[in-house]
């Protein structure tokens, strides 16, 4: 929990001391809005967790995109000085003008195939621009992610043994500059807005360099995962299409597509694995001690997550 003198410190140095700053989201709870004139979001980091330099990659890879015509979130200048300022020894915090737009529902009219050709579009955009990006600050490689350093043995013996072949199966992909760059990594529905037609990316903190194809997975993944099991293949192929349809358009997938399913079932799995190392299971409700139930138990008994392959 962020004390009220930390949060007052931030405030006072963006000048918005009078101001509410509200806690909204982020996984450990470290995202927050400022109630100013266009909103200001607020991201507060442990350097037990994330380094300065790794921030100022993910800043500089965002200004990059931003500069070249993609819609995301940049932040702005603390005190004329530095994108990143220092609260205490442990904590810093980068700040953000609030994108416009909304989160689309899937039960809304506007989540159909063009707003999936756009998503497409847009990640493909993002993974043509990666091959020519020559930053300072390069962002983190796949397998430098603390969830690939894990001691497994605490996990069921049979997520073990999966766990354990995907990662065989991932080090015999091929990597090229068509297949491997930098990628959102977490680019699902809640990680844009949408307004006025267009698409706004945001969150890039889980962006490193992977293949292009586990990208497109998540989107793929994720985009499903609200839909029961006897309605999923059928909307996974349909939104896959489209998706693809987009993404092509920018983006070649000649040295993608046939790595798709694989990463969709290897999203399913890294997800139990996530949230059963990082959640505070003394904090989950019923629900979601279920949800964490039952992907087991899906991963245990099928070995694909959409019951169809899309490739």
């Amino acid at each position: 929990m962020i004390s009220e003198t930390v949060l007052s410190r931030i405030l006072e140095l963006l000048n918005y001391p009078s101001e509410d700053i509200h806690l909204i989201g982020g996984y450990f709870n470290n995202v927050y809005e400022i109630s100013a004139v266009p909103p200001i979001v607020v991201k507060i980091f442990d350097r037990g967790i994330d380094s300065e330099e790794k921030i100022m990659s993910e800043i500089a890879w965002t200004q990059f995109l931003k500069e070249n015509g993609v819609h995301v979130a940049v932040p702005i200048l603390i005190r004329n000085e530095s994108y990143i300022y220092s609260l205490t020894e442990e904590l810093f915090f980068v700040a953000y003008k609030k994108v416009n737009g909304r989160h689309i529902d899937i039960n809304h009219e506007d989540w159909n195939d063009k707003l999936f050709h756009q998503w497409g579009r847009g990640m493909g955009t993002m993974h043509s621009l990666s091959k020519l990006y020559k930053g300072k600050y390069g962002r983190p490689e796949w397998n430098e992610h603390p969830m690939y350093q894990l001691d497994m043995n605490h996990f069921d013996p049979t997520i073990k043994e999966k766990w354990e072949n995907y990662l065989v199966g991932i080090h015999s992909i091929h990597k090229s500059k068509d297949s491997y760059g930098i990628i959102h990594g977490d680019l699902h529905q809640h990680n844009f807005l949408y307004d006025k037609g267009e698409l706004a990316f945001i969150d890039f903190g889980d962006s490193e360099c992977n293949w292009f194809a586990y990208d497109i997975a998540i989107a793929i993944y994720h985009a499903s995962q609200s839909y029961a099991m006897d309605k999923r293949n059928k909307f996974a192929s349909s939104f896959f299409n489209a998706f693809i349809d987009g993404y092509s358009m920018v983006n070649s997938v000649d040295e993608t597509l046939n790595s798709i399913d694989f990463f969709v079932n290897f999203r399913h799995l890294y997800s139990f694995v996530y949230h059963t190392q990082y959640s505070d299971r003394t904090k989950l409700n019923e629900r979601q001690l279920q949800y964490l139930e039952d992907m087991k138990l899906s991963i245990l008994n099928h070995d694909s997550y959409l019951g169809v392959r899309l490739v």
